[in-house]
């Protein structure tokens, strides 16, 4: 139980700070870039299903959630590009994931700790989610 509330933690900080050193654009609109290494053995699919999950049990339900996309750069390295309506929104929204079980199941898919998404690449949207 220590090692999942360590991702948790691991997982909020690294949202968190994401979010504090985010792009805004068109006035408000924050975009969030979560970049991540997939676990070894966790096929497209499972990831989707989990990511599902958090798309209803949570970011719809987070004041200002506009839309997110989960890219893919290749079969190890994607990125959750998440928008919201202000910065504001987006900090509150990385405050409350460490209580969101279901974000929990989807970051057990992750490699913690993994570096993810340096330079510029190119990714390919596999899932795209809209309010």
């Amino acid at each position: 139980m220590k090692t999942t509330k360590y991702k948790f933690s691991v997982t909020g900080v690294l949202l968190i700070c994401l979010v504090a050193n985010m792009n805004v654009i068109a006035g408000e609109t924050a975009i969030e870039w979560a970049p991540f290494i997939k676990a070894s053995g966790v096929t497209d699919e499972q990831l989707i299903v989990k990511a599902n999950d958090v798309n209803s049990d949570f970011l719809l339900k987070q004041k200002g959630f506009i839309k997110r996309e989960l890219i893919k750069k290749n079969d190890n390295e994607y990125a959750d590009v998440v928008y919201l309506e202000t910065k504001s929104d987006a900090i509150k929204a990385g405050e409350k994931v460490n209580t969101c079980v279901k974000c929990g199941e989807y970051f057990e898919l992750m490699k913690m700790g993994e570096a993810a998404g340096e330079g510029f690449s190119h990714y390919s949207i596999i899932k795209s989610w809209k309010r």
